[in-house]
Order: structure tokens, then sequence, then C-alpha cells
């Protein structure tokens, strides 16, 4: 056998092997990440970016997931605060997911193509101007829950669960500004997030090919055991990994409510418990913790003010026992 012939038979082994499949697999490095506000809600407001910042070292996070409104223009809301929070992030070896909701498009349009086109070239604008900073992003957030009928029977499962009417307008809104982005960067990796057992939702993201690369899966603890959910879904992250062929990364997780209704230990245990039976699965390659801060200001939402990992009292920034699990967690692990 000649020396190209054996080089060829043993790199065709190596790279098609099944136990080289398992290491490439096994040797990809596990996300860890926190969700905040800095540029929408009150309690994130511009005073405490540096505390942000150095919270988010202290626990050892690689990513800090945010919501990020932009215009017609690509531009994030309050375009000054933003370019520098990218900067402080950067230098403090901390990467920015983005949840990305547009706004100010024309949306009066009817047709596929109009619709696509004006969101593409939003995408290319967005990308131009903050790609150099991004890595990866989630467009929307829990935009399943937007094509639901309103029927509490409904679990997600079917196509008799979603607003037929509304799929497309949405789906094309989708494949344009993911196809626009990843037209100037097509590097840029996308998460789609959807939460309980919305699976359908899944097969319409398939059906209209819209090019993501992460199932970004937002769970709480009124939802049950992720790794073990009640009848009829059972154990469903290893078949939705296999189904579906995409990365699964835990965008948001926390207790019902976070701590509102519970002692800061049962928040506590849950996610201790969780953390250890999601990370043995070896199904899920990234996990983010919601959220960073209480939100006691946001009275408007009541359910929404106490999921932070760090609390108010007396006007001084307190940590919840389960920052310090979370931070131990991520120390052992990564």
């Amino acid at each position: 056998m000649s020396n190209f012939l054996k080089i060829f038979v043993f790199s065709f082994f190596f790279i098609f092997s099944p136990c080289c499949q398992l290491r490439a697999q096994n040797d990809v490095e596990f996300v860890w990440g926190v969700n905040g506000h800095p540029l929408t809600q009150q309690e994130y407001k511009y005073k405490t970016l540096d505390n942000q910042i150095q919270w988010l070292k202290d626990l050892g996070v690689n990513y800090y997931r945010i919501d990020v409104p932009i215009n017609s223009e690509g531009k994030a809301r309050n375009d000054t605060y933003f370019l520098e929070l990218l900067a402080k992030l950067k230098a403090s070896g901390i990467k920015p997911m983005l949840a990305l909701f547009p706004s100010g498009v024309d949306r009066s349009a009817q047709d596929s193509i109009s619709i696509y086109n004006q969101y593409f070239a939003l995408g290319e604008k967005f990308i131009n101007r903050y790609g150099s900073d991004v890595d990866v992003l989630e467009v929307g957030n829990e935009w399943d829950l937007k094509l639901m009928k309103k029927n509490a029977k409904n679990d997600g499962t079917k196509a008799s669960h979603y607003q037929t009417q509304l799929i497309g307008k949405q789906m094309w809104m989708l494949a344009g500004i993911v196809d626009g982005m990843k037209n100037i960067k097509p590097t840029l990796k996308v998460s789609m997030s959807l939460t309980w057992v919305h699976w359908y939702y899944l097969d319409i993201l398939k059906r209209y090919r819209i090019k993501y690369d992460i199932i970004g899966y937002h769970w709480y603890s009124n939802m049950g055991d992720i790794t073990k959910t009640a009848a009829p879904y059972g154990n469903f992250l290893p078949k939705i990994a296999d189904r579906y062929k995409k990365e699964i990364w835990i965008t948001e997780f926390n207790t019902h409510r976070g701590s509102k209704n519970i002692s800061f230990v049962k928040q506590n245990d849950y996610l201790k418990n969780s953390l250890q039976r999601i990370v043995d699965q070896k199904v899920v390659r990234g996990f983010f913790i919601y959220e960073l801060l209480d939100q006691p200001n946001l009275k408007m939402y009541p359910d929404e003010m106490s999921y932070g990992l760090i609390y108010l009292d007396a006007g001084e920034y307190k940590k919840k026992p389960i920052y310090f699990t979370f931070k131990e967690f991520i120390n052992t692990h990564k």
C-alpha cells in the first residue's frame, strides 16, 4: 500500500469512526451564562454596569444574555451604552448573547417576498454594525407562544395547537433576518427559543428552512424535571437532539417566579439537583440562569420581580444561596 493510500485510509477511519465522533462531541466546550436586562430595565441601569460585569466575572460565566431592541436601521436602543457594554464585556472575557427584538419595520406587507427582503436588509445592517462583537444570538424570545392557540389543553406538540394564519409572517421575518445576518457573517450561530413541550414549533422552523443552529430551551420549576418530565413526555431532550440535529442550550432556567413564593433554600435546592441531572445527561451544551438581579420596581409584572441571583436589602446588594451554588457548580465543571 502506498504512503498516500495509507494516509487516506487512516484519515477516513479517524474522521468517521464512532469513537472519534464521540470524542469530538465531548470536546465541545460547555457554555455557562446569566440573563440580564442592561438596556431595558431599571434595576440594570447604567450606574450598576460595572457591578454587573464584576458579578459575571466572579460567577465564571462565558456569556451574558441580554435583550436588545433594534430599530429599522439595525441600531440598538441606547446605542452608546450598548457599545460601551460590548467593550466592557470583551475586556472582561465575557461574550454577549443577544436576544434580538426588531422594530420599526413596515409590518403592513402581506407577501412573503416583501417581508423577507425587509428583514434581510435589517439583519445585514445589524451585523455590519455590531457583528465583530457577536458570535451567537437568539432572534426574539419564546416566539412559539405568539403562534399558540389560547387553549390550556394545547401542549404545543401538534399542528392543531397553532394559529396557522400567523405562521407565514413570523417565519418569513425569521428567515429574512437570519439569512441577512449570516450573509454578512456566515460563522454567526443563531438560537431559536421555545418553552415547555412546544415541539411542533421546531417542525415549523424546519418546514420553513430557518437556518438556525441552537435550540434555546426555557424551563422553570412549574414544568417539572426537564430530564424526566411527567408522562407522556418523559426524558425528551435526547429525542429532540436526535430528531432536529441541533445543539441544545438551556437559555433560561429557574424556579417558577424565582424566590417570590418559596424560600431561598428551596430555590437553591431545585437548581442544585437539576444542574447535576442536566450535566449528567450529556445532551445540553449550554446553561443560562434567569437572571442576575431581582427587579423590585417591575410592579406591572409582579411575577417577574424575584428571579435574581442577587437582591436588594435596605439599599444593599446581597447574594442569594443560588448565586453561590451556581458559581461553585461552574467552577467544578468548567
